[in-house]
């Protein structure tokens, strides 16, 4: 029997007024437009891709996945506090974003933010996934190089001198 999540999530919103009430704010904050939707996918698909190539780096460079499990180089909790960090930190500025759309008295303005941001957080993941993938012994140095190039070229074009401002 296959379990289609979009009707399953209906069923929850028909059942519970208060699970509808809290999804329709996250979804009224976070998704002002559908682009809003689409760029929160892809830049929530990459963290993904990062932390499953921050655990092969870790693995390759410690004979094995059983073998960096069993000497405690891959540990949950460790692994769990940086990235519930960077979830928290990330869902911040997506809540920033998204209410920015709300008060901004000119569309354009929250939407041009909200590319910079969505943007800037894509490709630093991307950075990431590419040291990642560059520890565990990939040639990927000169994509690395483009990469940074490219945030540093946003991050001039937007009158920020460094990323971590």
């Amino acid at each position: 029997m296959r379990i289609n999540i979009l009707d399953y999530i209906k069923s929850i919103q028909e059942t519970n007024p208060i699970v509808s009430i809290l999804l329709g704010t996250i979804t009224y904050i976070l998704f002002p437009e559908q682009a809003y939707l689409t760029a929160f996918c892809a830049v929530l698909g990459v963290m993904v891709l990062d932390v499953i190539t921050k655990y092969y780096s870790i693995a390759v460079n410690n004979g094995g996945f059983w073998k960096s499990l069993k000497n405690k180089f891959i540990n949950s909790n460790s692994m769990w506090v940086g990235t519930s960090r960077k979830i928290f930190a990330y869902l911040m500025i997506f809540i920033m974003v998204g209410l920015s759309y709300r008060v901004s008295p000119v569309a354009g303005v929250a939407s041009f933010l909200g590319t910079i941001v969505y943007s800037i957080l894509f490709l630093r993941e991307c950075q990431s996934i590419l040291e990642n993938l560059e520890d565990s012994g990939a040639d990927v140095g000169w994509l690395t190089a483009i990469v940074k190039k490219r945030k540093k070229k946003i991050l001039e074009d937007e009158g920020v001198e460094n990323d971590d401002k």
